[in-house]
């Protein structure tokens, strides 16, 4: 079973979600969105940047520690990063507060843990979502994640 579990209020979320994309293919308003991927799962990685690709997204850079995660964010410099939460060297809550004390990204922690949501609020993500995820799953959530955030 797939939750998506985003920061903000799930139902008044998940409804402007739909208002804003009617007519619309969450893959139009994805496109060309500059994406780093950190997940130390080589298969899940390879399916998370198949999807992005499939949807327009630009996959600037791939990670599989948290350490390798902050170097290529800041060094890229994307719209998104997918963040896995258990990795290697530094966890993704580590790396993303490297990232947003020099870089402020829309970061969405993909997970397979269900109690760290408290925590990527705290570090003020802009989404968590947990595995596995499909594009039927993945693209509207981060078509909506990434809205909310350009609004903050």
């Amino acid at each position: 079973m797939t939750l998506a579990l985003p920061l903000a209020e799930v139902q008044g979320s998940q409804k402007r979600s739909q208002e804003h994309l009617h007519g619309l293919a969450s893959e139009e308003v994805l496109v060309g969105k500059r994406v780093v991927i950190a997940e130390d799962d080589g298969i899940t990685s390879l399916q998370l940047e198949r999807m992005l690709k499939r949807a327009g997204m630009l996959v600037v850079g791939m990670a599989n520690n948290g350490q390798k995660a902050v170097e290529v964010v800041l060094q890229e410099h994307p719209d998104i990063v997918l963040m896995d939460i258990r990795m290697p060297l530094l966890d993704g809550f580590q790396a993303a507060e490297r990232i947003l004390a020099e870089f402020h990204p829309c970061i969405v922690f993909v997970t397979a843990f269900t109690h760290y949501q408290e925590q990527a609020r705290q570090i003020d993500a802009c989404g968590y979502l947990i595995k596995p995820v499909n594009s039927q799953n993945l693209l509207p959530f981060l078509q909506n994640a990434y809205a909310d955030w350009q609004r903050r």
